[in-house]
């Protein structure tokens, strides 16, 4: 998967660099996370790729914004990835990395601080992935299989994010109970 290709995705209508972040932010965060570091540069990209095209937009107040726009040729692009299969195998998941190399830390406590760190960081995201569930099941009735188009895909991917969300939550809760047992059979050892 590509930022180049997400953005593509998202500008089926104009959107500036700072909508998309927030978009980002609201409805994309449980599978992929952009800065407008990162969005800014791909925007311009894709423009002079000719994949997008942009312009100032009016506002009522506050500075102007530039407003981006997918082309045809960019919406081609997209549907060429879409059609492309899945994209699998690209997931990086940092604190998995460090967790891999715990052992260099030779310190139970860190570790038992760092994982309960993680927790309360999973219980948050959690909770704001089941928050945005309820509210789309209140506000459809026919949630969440007679929802439109542009809202049932999304769904699905919010559906995932919260098992995801759930299950590293709940190894994050185990890998804490599995240290501290190894602390005490240790200590017994010891």
């Amino acid at each position: 998967m590509s930022l180049p290709h997400i953005l593509l995705g998202m500008l089926r209508e104009p959107h500036s660099g700072y909508d998309l972040k927030q978009a980002f932010s609201s409805s994309l965060q449980h599978f992929w996370h952009a800065e407008l570091s990162q969005i800014y540069p791909t925007l311009k990209r894709l423009e002079n790729d000719g994949l997008v095209t942009s312009r100032i937009g009016e506002t009522r107040a506050g500075p102007q914004r530039r407003e981006y726009r997918r082309t045809e040729r960019g919406r081609r692009q997209l549907l060429e990835w879409l059609r492309s299969g899945p994209v699998t195998g690209t997931e990086r998941t940092g604190y998995l990395a460090q967790v891999f190399f715990f052992a260099e830390l030779d310190d139970d406590d860190q570790v038992l601080k760092y994982l309960g760190e993680l927790r309360d960081h999973m219980a948050e995201w959690l909770a704001v992935l089941e928050s945005a569930d309820a509210m789309w099941r209140d506000a459809h009735p026919q949630y969440p299989d007679g929802l439109p188009d542009e809202d049932f895909y999304p769904q699905m991917t919010l559906a995932l994010g919260v098992r995801k969300v759930r299950a590293n939550l709940e190894w994050c809760e185990e890998s804490i109970a599995r240290v501290r047992k190894r602390r005490r059979k240790a200590a017994r050892a010891g």
